[in-house]
């Protein structure tokens, strides 16, 4: 398209010049020189404006180029440092959810040495979802609440891991920072982040390699992105809306166009980068480049004076001589206009090559497609069910289900499948073959689904959590016999499937296969409610029991509605845990289970209850720093539960392997964390016995009361704080006395005593003396 662009217009050209030439020859011998003059000014000033112009493209390949190599290194030394095991996943969950403080503090030195290593940067940011951000900007401390926490969530659920964006995020509402972001997902890599990594870069950057481009007065350079947005400018002006779609519109291959604006002729210039994809624009006023060629004006003329004088001798000549070359360029123009489509023509074979790439690629893609449909299609179906669109109208939701080629008028039925481990001496798979016996559980479904002696449809969805999800429709196509059946025969018969199939993975996988089954429903809108059913009734095996279908009329579903659990009770027991109360916590454990048996008589309710209870205790001893394997020895503590056949056992087990070594631990830390209190106390007196200090001062300064800090020292020192400071006061009045002679009042006022008459009653009634006495006792 460039090619015949191109010689169409140098065909025309060419063609009003000759027949200027003709003419002009014939009329007279003088203007024809003139012409050739002219010509060759405006030949010279083209000339001179398209080396000027390839002299710019390299100069903005130049700039270019610099600029997406300081946003390469950036990128590299980002994702370099990314990879440190401080940003894995795991380290990443722990450090905000253990030791949040000592995480933000490595984070902190690295971001620092970053941006120390890397003057370019000005803020360098990590964001955790609905979190908090650390900035480098205040202080490399976390800032929270977050300003533009939406957006930041928006850039979380983009497809890209990484890019450069023309944005910067806020993080107060009052901040004007401006400039490029480096965005990149966190953890590298992972199925599903937990925040970003944003990289801020100052717009001076930019700005400052533009204005080392500009050479011409008037010269303006901008930088904008895919979106049309300045990136950054070399001066202060506003791009013209018009001009980037004149030049989308112009030949991209020649880098240039004229524009006209503000009552000025430009020459635009354009490159777009490899690297980033924004695109450099590049206007210098046309009146500055012909000035350049006011020199070629003058020699021209110059030219024309002498060429004159032999203009009545050479007109002939010199109109032949001038043109021969451009007629035998308008037979090669000519040629390659009337033979362009025979074969082995160059730019014909290149067009070819394109054309068969551009094919292949189109059907590599529509490969891609179809093998991607499924998965999107799943996708569709997993985010329906849990009720990504419930916002969404009925004609919406009819629109995405016949995208996705899925019915939306009929019957619908939700059921979810999965398996429970078996011991080490059942099944014929192993723990670590999770995801081959999820693979092999979808396939079966999706097999028995579409098999031929079936009325209904479906497509079964790995959830990623060790089931799979089965959506399930009436197929209208199989006949009518069931198109007058009533709502509780279609559920009777998705009823019967589910157990059929239940078995038949049972026997196949030797596993233990439970099935959760939602009520059927007749509208799209409510398959979220028939998923949330399957949910409940599928976990609710742990109670009832796993190896069956369970369906939303189970009679444990229908029970639990009436019963209220006791969570104050539950509080109470879990606030006797932290205190390390056993007495109280053993009292609240008898209560829960008096006020369960007595509200319900259902066993499986009972189960139930005493389950959510230890999750309370589970979640309490992480809450104290206690790790569960300590006392559980690797086994499942909700396996216990079903061993036990009577209460008073069940009960007993709480209390010794659970509700004591708890206590005890919470004891024993306590223990010596007073212990500590104590030492510093002490520590305290010793340093400062000469001021006046008093009990209740010592309680404030170390954050504990009076009364707590007297219990303290009467139990582990086994005397009380005044006796204590007034014997560390004797004692280092004895050495004063004994080591020096310094008078009796001093050594007062050095103790701590005001008055010395209070310190010889005080010494007397300890010593059985006067101090002066036990002076003259020395020697």
């Amino acid at each position: 398209m460039g090619f015949k662009l191109t010689g169409r217009r140098v065909f025309g050209s060419r063609t009003a010049l000759l027949h200027r030439m003709i003419l002009l020859t014939l009329a007279a011998s003088i203007l024809p020189t003139l012409l050739v003059g002219i010509s060759s000014y405006h030949l010279s000033t083209s000339t001179l404006q398209n080396e000027i112009n390839r002299a710019h493209v390299q100069l903005l390949e130049n700039t270019s180029a610099n600029i997406d190599r300081d946003l390469q290194n950036i990128q590299d030394s980002t994702l370099q440092m990314l990879f440190h095991p401080l940003f894995a996943n795991e380290a990443l969950q722990r450090g905000l959810k253990e030791n949040e403080f000592e995480f933000n503090l490595q984070v902190s030195q690295f971001f620092s040495t970053f941006q120390y290593n890397h003057k370019l940067i000005m803020d360098i940011s990590m964001y955790i979802k609905d979190n908090y951000l650390l900035s480098s900007s205040y202080g490399l401390f976390k800032t929270a609440p977050v300003y533009d926490r939406n957006r930041l969530n928006d850039a979380m659920v983009s497809p890209k891991e990484l890019q450069w964006s023309n944005t910067v995020f806020h993080i107060r509402e009052n901040d004007e920072a401006k400039g490029v972001t480096f965005i990149c997902k966190l953890p590298l890599q992972a199925p599903n982040p937990i925040g970003l990594m944003l990289v801020r870069i100052d717009q001076k950057l930019f700005q400052d390699s533009l204005q080392r481009s500009t050479v011409y007065p008037g010269q303006m350079t901008v930088i904008v992105d895919q979106e049309g947005e300045a990136v950054a400018a070399s001066s202060a002006f506003t791009l013209p809306s018009d001009l980037l779609e004149t030049i989308r519109q112009k030949n991209r291959s020649e880098h240039k166009l004229n524009y006209h604006w503000s009552n000025r002729d430009y020459l635009v210039t354009t490159l777009t980068s490899p690297y980033t994809g924004w695109q450099y624009i590049d206007l210098i006023p046309i009146q500055q480049l012909n000035a350049k060629s006011a020199g070629i004006g003058v020699i021209t003329a110059m030219v024309l004076i002498v060429v004159l004088l032999f203009a009545l001798v050479l007109t002939f000549l010199g109109t032949q001589w001038i043109y021969r070359p451009v007629a035998n360029l308008m037979n090669y123009l000519k040629r390659e206009a009337s033979f362009g489509n025979e074969t082995g023509e160059d730019e014909i074979d290149y067009m070819k090559q394109s054309w068969l790439a551009l094919k292949h690629q189109t059907k590599q893609l529509q490969h891609q497609l179809s093998a991607q449909l499924p998965i999107i299609r799943e996708a569709f179906v997993m985010q329906m069910l849990q009720g990504h669109y419930l916002h969404y109208s009925r004609q919406e939701l009819e629109h995405l289900f016949v995208r996705y080629g899925l019915p939306y008028q009929t019957r619908f039925a939700v059921f979810l499948m999965t398996y429970d481990r078996s011991g080490p001496e059942e099944g014929k798979f192993f723990d670590q073959d999770r995801d081959l016996v999820v693979f092999a559980m979808k396939n079966i479904v999706t097999d028995m689904v579409h098999s031929d002696d079936r009325d209904f449809l479906g497509m079964a969805v790995n959830c990623l959590n060790d089931q799979v999800a089965v959506l399930l429709w009436h197929d209208a196509q199989a006949g009518n016999k069931a198109d007058d059946e009533t709502m509780e025969l279609w559920e009777a018969s998705v009823k019967a499937f589910v157990e059929e199939l239940r078995n038949l993975l049972s026997d196949y996988l030797r596993l233990p296969v439970t099935a959760g089954l939602g009520a059927a429903a007749s509208e799209i809108g409510d398959l979220p409610q028939a998923y949330r059913q399957a949910v409940a009734a599928l976990t609710s095996r742990l109670v009832v029991g796993g190896e069956q279908v369970i369906a939303p009329d189970n009679d444990f579903l229908r029970s639990n509605g009436s019963f209220r659990y006791p969570i104050e009770l539950e509080r109470h027991y879990e606030e006797s845990l932290k205190q390390g109360d056993l007495q109280e916590s053993e009292r609240m454990l008898h209560e829960f289970s008096k006020y369960v048996i007595g509200a319900t008589q259902v066993a499986k309710i009972i189960q139930m209850s005493y389950t959510q209870l230890l999750g309370t205790t589970i979640r309490t001893m992480y809450l104290l720093g206690i790790e569960p394997d300590s006392l559980f020895k690797g086994e499942e503590p909700y396996e216990y539960l079903r061993r036990f056949q009577n209460m008073d056992d069940l009960n007993r087990w709480f209390v010794q392997s659970l509700i004591t070594p708890i206590v005890g631990f919470v004891s024993n830390k306590t223990l010596v964390e007073h212990e500590q209190i104590i030492d510093k106390v002490t520590a305290y007196i010793h340093d400062h016995y000469q001021e006046d200090i008093s009990q209740d001062q010592c309680a404030r300064n170390f954050g504990i009361s009076r009364t707590h800090l007297s219990k303290l020292f009467k139990k582990f020192k086994q005397i009380a704080f005044s006796d204590y400071l007034t014997q560390v006061r004797m004692e280092k009045a004895k050495e004063l006395l004994l080591a020096s002679d310094i008078p009796v009042a001093d050594i007062s006022e050095k103790v701590g005593y005001l008055h010395t008459q209070n310190f010889i009653r005080v010494f007397k009634k300890l010593e059985g003396i006067t101090p002066g006495q036990f002076r003259e006792g020395r020697g």
